[in-house]
């Protein structure tokens, strides 16, 4: 009965894998009801999906879409699934929660966002990776900078081209 239920558990994982945009791997130690509850209460206000996972189940998932998440597996382990880079909001609501909690019982391990793994280190640098809207503000502030300069050179070239003919033409000619 445990492989049947096992089985079960572990497709569901791979389907929920395969569909996800991106995701949070958390170590958690004795986390007290009223912090589950309250983590699981900001996550799903930002449309990510958190659970528990066994661990070993979550190695087969992730190993099945050739995604080595290594370290960030090991101990008591949840995960925390979003749509797109959702992963990164996700990772806010998570540290700014650590941070605020004495003694927190989470740890952020590792991740995954647009099919990049994080691990180690690098999964805190996960909170502090733009969303797609504002990498694309970022692009058009650069490019409409030199732009808009560009713009400005060329209608002052023209706006004095006018003045000097106006100047002329107010000034008179000889014939």
């Amino acid at each position: 009965m445990p492989n049947l239920v096992n089985n079960i558990l572990l497709d569901e994982l791979q389907k929920e894998f395969q569909n996800m945009g991106s995701c949070v791997v958390v170590e958690y130690g004795n986390v007290q009801p009223k912090q589950d509850i309250e983590i699981r209460t900001k996550l799903r206000e930002a449309g990510v999906r958190y659970r528990v996972v066994r661990r070993r189940l979550a190695q087969k998932a992730f190993a099945n879409l050739d995604l080595d998440m290594g370290d960030a597996l090991l101990g008591r382990c949840a995960i925390a699934i979003a749509d797109k880079e959702g992963a990164i909001h996700a990772a806010k609501i998570l540290r700014e929660w650590i941070k605020a909690t004495k003694d927190a019982p989470l740890q952020i391990k590792g991740g995954i966002v647009e099919g990049q793994a994080y691990l180690g280190s690098a999964a805190d640098v996960i909170a502090d990776l733009p969303d797609r809207n504002t990498v694309n503000t970022q692009i058009v502030s650069a490019i409409s900078g030199p732009a808009r300069s560009i713009a400005s050179i060329l209608s002052a070239v023209a706006g004095g081209l006018a003045r000097c003919i106006q100047a002329r033409v107010d000034k008179g000619s000889p014939e």
